[in-house]
């Protein structure tokens, strides 16, 4: 699999672990609370804090259960969180006093939201809550100005904390899309030649060890191409050439890469694959015709393929690849080679012609 893809797949994952994380610290931090009340017989605050609780369980298999993706999950659970202790603050407004539970949640509340959504919102959101809290506070008979002093340092480092990784997850991202960029032919959304170039260098490094098994390379060019633009038009050969994949796609391992080469040449590259795997993967290609969803129904294709042991080194398995896929050309296209000779010989599998 590329790296590029790997990496974005790695950044969605450590966010849904801290998310978890965070969830599972909080339903424990409540569920203390609530043994304090049951202990204490403090029902009223008992009752205003089982919502909150469940809740923040039911996060837990929330996130391990949904797919999507964890931008979309931030702003579900902040919003929900929100709500909910939204409500466990309203009787604190006919209370005589505000206990240490309020000012908890408080914390926990513009935490997810500087972890969640965007650190303008959470920004103001958080002087808002600020506001109404020390408000409510200091409405009251007797308070502890010390404690809103110290929640308000608490809130502006959680802020700056929380500023600091946002901006390093959001330079992570776009290095992450710049570098997909660079390694995705345009055209065809396929892998270019660098991103080809990188994973047969990580594989050619890899081949004569025990971690991985060889690996088959086949070299793709489309048949009569020239005759395509010069008739039909750059745009319908365009067309043509997007249209390779989807119609490749069916027919080899997810596993496997294709990958656009130049003009109208692809590669495909296929892992850990044995030399029975390869021919078999190569005779279902061989003869293909990209059927009528194509813009031209009936464009087909000659390839050159090799197993990786078949050369010395990687330059020369490009090479090879070339030379049979020329050969390929030669004996009349539309076919997959394994023999660069002009013809086969009798009886050799690996030289056989499949058409």
């Amino acid at each position: 699999m590329l790296n590029w893809s790997q990496q974005l797949r790695d950044m969605d994952d450590a966010r849904r672990q801290a998310y978890l994380l965070a969830a599972a610290v909080a339903t424990v931090v409540q569920l203390g609370l609530i043994a304090l009340d049951l202990q204490t017989h403090n029902w009223i605050d008992l009752i205003s804090s089982v919502p909150g609780t469940a809740v923040t369980m039911a996060i837990i298999p929330a996130i391990l259960r949904w797919k999507v993706p964890t931008t979309v999950l931030g702003y579900a659970i902040a919003t929900l969180v929100t709500l909910v202790e939204l409500a466990e603050f309203l009787p604190y407004l006919v209370r005589p006093e505000v206990k240490p539970q309020a000012f908890f949640s408080f914390v926990v509340v513009t935490t997810l939201w500087f972890g969640l959504i965007p650190m303008r919102f959470a920004m103001m959101l958080s002087a808002a809550a600020y506001a109404a809290l020390a408000a409510l506070v200091l409405s009251r008979t007797t308070y502890d100005l010390g404690l809103l002093i110290y929640l308000a340092s608490v809130t502006a480092v959680v802020g700056v904390v929380a500023s600091f990784g946002q901006q390093v997850s959001a330079h992570q991202q776009k290095a992450a899309a710049f570098q997909q960029q660079s390694l995705t032919d345009a055209l065809t959304g396929l892998p270019n030649r660098r991103a080809l170039l990188g994973e047969l260098h990580v594989l050619w490094a890899a081949k004569d060890t025990s971690l991985t098994t060889p690996f088959a390379l086949l070299m793709l060019d489309l048949d009569h191409f020239k005759a395509v633009n010069d008739t039909h038009g750059h745009t319908v050969g365009d067309q043509v050439l997007q249209a390779l994949g989807p119609a490749l796609r069916g027919l080899i391992r997810s596993a496997d890469i294709l990958a656009r080469w130049g003009g109208e040449e692809f590669m495909l590259l296929i892992p850990d694959t044995t030399a029975q795997g390869a021919y078999s993967t190569a005779a279902r290609l061989s003869g293909l015709v990209l059927d009528s969803s194509a813009p031209i129904p009936g464009v087909t294709f000659s390839a050159g393929a090799a197993l990786s042991h078949e050369a010395r080194t990687l330059d020369d398995l490009l090479a090879l690849v070339d030379a049979r896929l020329h050969a390929a050309k030669d004996a009349g296209r539309q076919q997959v080679r394994w023999d660069a000779s002009p013809v086969p010989s009798a009886g050799n599998e690996e030289s056989a012609v499949f058409n």
